[in-house]
């Protein structure tokens, strides 16, 4: 697509793009190409696509055969969708994602309670809060495949040493990769920062029972939460939200065989949850 059609679309649907939705539309069919063969989108696929926008994205979704689901939060573009591919296997829902359970989109598609994906190229604003539901609540999907920004990008795929809490939660509750960087001038009209896109393979209950060893997952996003809430402080420090017993934490740090005075972005996944069983002993707020 080139920003000449993107702008005479714009011109017949009415208005330009909402900056404060992120409204910057994808010109490289590359891009989305690559999207859903990281996504492994089949003719047997169920895809929840957040903001289709003028749906070059959509458009790929629905060649390899997929049955789509489209949440648009701006009407406008909404109804250009889906008259742009009526007929085909798309369903659009005028809306705010964070007003959709995903109970709610899982009945949806054709035939709900089987297994979706999400693939989208998120608005920068809501990245967080987008990879939090579906990370955490159910139904999950069995993957998400998304363009971010590409310093959230590098955060999500860190390793010790430069971990932040979205890194934690992502490869605690799923296998992240990069895909592909994404240049600015890939969209109209261009953002002032990079992309890029990344996969994410959701952790089936198995692999979660494995990972936890019978600990509540609550606990220890509890856990993660404090600590990172003073990331640049030491753990015995940084915790101290947990317990005034500063002793009991040291304690419980080097029970862990952690040291006290490292800080949260030094920690591996397992250490952190070494830490919250150590921790979920003596607390008795837990």
């Amino acid at each position: 697509m080139k920003p000449s059609e993107i702008s005479e679309i714009m011109r017949k649907i009415g208005g330009g793009p909402i900056h404060g939705r992120g409204q910057n539309f994808l010109l490289d069919e590359k891009v989305t190409a690559m999207m859903a063969e990281a996504a492994r989108i089949t003719a047997d696929s169920r895809v929840l696509e957040i903001g289709p926008g003028l749906g070059i994205l959509t458009g790929e979704l629905l060649r390899r055969g997929a049955e789509v689901v489209a949440v648009e939060l701006d009407r406008r573009f909404a109804n250009f969708v889906a008259e742009k591919f009526a007929g085909q296997k798309l369903r659009v829902e005028t809306g705010d994602i964070h007003e959709f359970s995903n109970r709610r989109i899982a009945s949806l598609f054709a035939a709900p309670g089987e297994a979706y994906s999400v693939v989208a190229n998120l608005p920068y604003s809501v990245t967080t809060a987008v990879l939090e539901k579906f990370m955490f609540e159910e139904p999950k999907p069995t993957s998400v495949t998304v363009m971010v920004q590409r310093e959230v990008a590098d955060r999500i795929l860190a390793k010790p040493g430069d971990m932040s809490s979205l890194a934690v939660m992502v490869q605690a509750l799923g296998e992240p990769r990069r895909v592909i960087n994404v240049p600015a001038d890939s969209f109209f009209p261009a953002p002032k920062v990079n992309s890029t896109v990344i996969h994410i393979r959701v952790k089936n209950p198995t692999e979660l029972a494995a990972f936890f060893g019978g600990l509540s997952s609550e606990i220890f996003f509890r856990v993660v939460r404090a600590a990172f809430a003073a990331k640049r402080q030491q753990l015995r420090n940084s915790l101290s939200s947990l317990s005034r017993d500063k002793k009991l934490l040291e304690i419980s740090l080097i029970e862990a065989k952690i040291n006290p005075h490292a800080r949260p972005e030094e920690l591996t996944l397992g250490q952190w949850v070494s830490l919250t069983l150590a921790l979920g002993k003596p607390l008795k707020n837990f």
